[in-house]
């Protein structure tokens, strides 16, 4: 089973995965790092008006092999 990495960043949190975990394929990793990004957001939207996280995804070799990422904003218009 594939192993990845999942490297969290935004512009207060960086988190790098020295241990990983493994995944049956690439579209599991992407949807892990999809709830990543949701859980963060749901838990930080809460206190921040803009939000924008990456979550990098490295393969067994450490390459980077994708980069999810979500942006959350609110902006009132008065």
């Amino acid at each position: 089973m594939p192993h990845y990495f999942f490297d969290i960043n935004d512009h207060d949190l960086s988190h790098r995965d020295d241990e990983g975990s493994a995944w049956p394929n690439r579209e599991a990793a992407r949807a892990h790092a999809m709830r990543i990004l949701a859980d963060i957001a749901r838990d930080e939207a809460r206190r921040q008006d803009r939000l924008h996280l990456f979550v990098t995804i490295r393969n067994e070799h450490r390459t980077v092999v994708a980069i999810a990422s979500l942006a959350v904003a609110c902006t009132w218009l008065d």
